[in-house]
């Protein structure tokens, strides 16, 4: 296939996203979100991301893959699977009908290099992996460098110039600088010391990990002020993923701006997650975590908190966050105990376990009990459903279709 050929494809399916985004029903679930988001919710919220599409894209003809292009190809996957979801994974999800550039930023890392293996799972997108310590005493602490953030503009003009020149008079480019600040200091932490290791020194060299998390605490909020500083910040108000959750539209954020040049970060949304304290007890996750996360949500108009980490015995840790605003709901929380605490103030961003797309086959009646028992328990919480971190489908897409269509059924029965 010619490059002009592969071009035209591209169009083509641009053009079908465009037509996906300019429906009325994007309005609706907009303003849907932003109720939700302003704890004033019409009902529960859906969506599903974190797709092993590598499983089934080949033998589906609408997902089958035709540019040869390296850098076409990878496009035209995100085209295809933009448009397959709108029509057959009938959730909540927002399709914009813009095409987003990321600026071309550099300095937003720790400077510290992980030696990794990885082994496959399959055909999944999903690795496991075995970092090998980078950090093991005091002395290497100093391995992570302050930052010094760049931004490459001509670098992003380039690739905007590309998009534009690919199909721009379809899908208007816009560029995207930093939209929100998730701080997952602690999953980074674990890759540099080991998962062990660093969960021994909470009890027997909390001053190291004391020492190790200021640094990089240090590290993350220099890149915040700096991306502020330098203005490379981003509305949040659209972005389709808050922290681990869903969308992040809202009206409650301090100003509704899109120039970056006035944007701040306390016009954004924030976070922390620290998943290997998921067996922590409340007293270390406050000293080793919380104490300095909330140095960088205290920065942000509103924050998100957790992700695969059961909060139900962390409830009055996390009425000390600021502006909190979302809270994971693992499958591992108990979600009537959480909610009998949360009170209201928050919105329960649940996450149905992906395990019941997993097995040997889909048990309808099983993920629709599981929906119903989370509405029951979580009571008058407003909710929002998330399905992510699918590991495997066993190849069969049927599953993530239906399991669409009962979310949403429950979550807007008229």
């Amino acid at each position: 296939m010619t490059y002009h050929h592969q071009r035209d494809l591209l169009r083509r399916l641009a053009d079908e996203v465009a037509e996906i985004a300019s429906l009325p029903v994007q309005r609706e679930r907009i303003s849907l979100w932003t109720r939700l988001n302003d704890l004033d919710p019409v009902r529960p919220m859906v969506w599903i991301t974190e797709i092993p599409w590598t499983e089934f894209e080949d033998d589906i003809e609408e997902l089958r893959p035709a540019c040869e292009d390296e850098k076409l190809r990878s496009i035209e996957l995100d085209l295809r699977r933009k448009i397959f979801t709108a029509r057959y994974l009938a959730t909540d999800e927002v399709v914009l009908p813009t095409w987003d550039v990321p600026l071309e930023i550099e300095g937003l890392s720790y400077g510290v290099t992980v030696a990794e293996q990885t082994i496959a799972q399959g055909s999944s997108y999903i690795l496991s992996h075995h970092y090998k310590p980078a950090i093991t005493d005091f002395a290497d602490i100093e391995k992570i460098v302050m930052p010094q953030v760049v931004h490459h503009a001509a670098q992003t003009a380039e690739r905007v110039a590309f998009f534009e020149g690919l199909f721009g008079d379809i899908l208007p480019i816009r560029t995207r600088g930093i939209r929100q600040h998730f701080n997952d200091i602690w999953d980074t932490l674990v890759r540099f010391t080991g998962v062990t290791e660093a969960l021994i020194d909470l009890s027997e060299r909390p001053d190291f990990i004391h020492a190790l998390m200021r640094r990089m605490t240090d590290n993350y909020l220099s890149r915040m002020t700096q991306l502020e500083a330098q203005q490379l910040l981003a509305p949040s108000t659209d972005l389709a993923r808050v922290g681990s959750g869903a969308s992040g539209c809202s009206s409650r954020l301090p100003s509704a701006t899109t120039d970056p040049a006035t944007i701040r970060l306390v016009d954004q949304w924030g976070g922390a997650t620290p998943q290997i304290f998921a067996d922590v007890s409340p007293e270390m996750h406050e000293e080793f975590a919380l104490r300095y996360e909330l140095e960088t949500m205290q920065l942000c108009g509103l924050n998100y908190y957790g992700c695969c980490e059961p909060v139900h015995n962390k409830m009055h840790l996390l009425a000390t966050v600021p502006n909190l605003r979302k809270v994971s709901i693992s499958p591992w929380c108990d979600v009537a105990k959480t909610a009998a605490e949360a009170r209201q103030r928050y919105v329960f961003s649940h996450k149905p376990s992906p395990a019941l797309l997993a097995g040997a086959y889909f048990d309808g009646t099983r993920a629709k009990q599981d929906i119903i028992d989370r509405l029951e328990q979580s009571g008058p919480m407003p909710c929002e459903f998330i399905m992510k971190d699918i590991s495997t489908v066993q190849g069969d897409v049927q599953r993530l279709i239906d399991w669409c269509r009962i979310a949403s059924r429950l979550a807007d029965p008229l």
